[in-house]
């Protein structure tokens, strides 16, 4: 009887299949299993905020600080321009008592929120997009500083 060694080498391949194919499936369910855990160990927490001009938002031990509004140069909505403009507020960061620093945002007229990461100065992954800032200027009114509120969002990925 003469053998075909191309048959024992598909038999050969066919049988290694064989075994390789639970434990493809073990390493399968291993790597799922891994990836699902890893899922379920980071949670996102989300405060949104109000705060009048030298006002705190305070949350977990942290505070964002509405120092100042440097300028307010938006285009007012009663009025068509040519450049929106943008306003510039000055916030100032804290970490329990201490103060971790300050930091300028540039809100542009045309743009809805402006998104900005605090991992500068927290180690934690913290980001906070500022939604308005308001009230939005007329010619036919002067906006105080006491009138300004700033709207906020903050996101915190908070790995358990």
């Amino acid at each position: 009887m003469q053998v075909n060694p191309r048959n024992m080498k598909l038999t050969y391949a066919n049988s290694l299949f064989h075994l390789l194919k639970p434990a493809l499936l073990v390493f399968s369910l291993f790597l799922f299993a891994i990836s699902a855990s890893a899922q379920d160990e980071a949670e996102i927490e989300t405060y949104f905020a109000e705060t009048k001009l030298g006002e705190s938002f305070n949350f977990n031990e942290r505070t964002i600080h509405f120092k100042e509004v440097l300028v307010d140069s938006r285009c007012p909505s009663d009025v068509t321009c040519v450049r929106a403009g943008e306003a510039k507020i000055l916030v100032e960061i804290f970490k329990g008592e201490k103060s971790l620093g300050k930091e300028t945002i540039s809100l542009g007229a045309n743009v809805n929120s402006f998104k900005t990461s605090l991992a500068i100065f927290f180690e934690e992954e913290l980001d906070i997009e500022f939604l308005s800032l308001s009230p939005y200027p007329k010619t036919s009114r002067k906006i105080k500083a006491s009138d300004y509120q700033l709207q906020f969002k903050i996101t915190e990925t908070v790995k358990r």
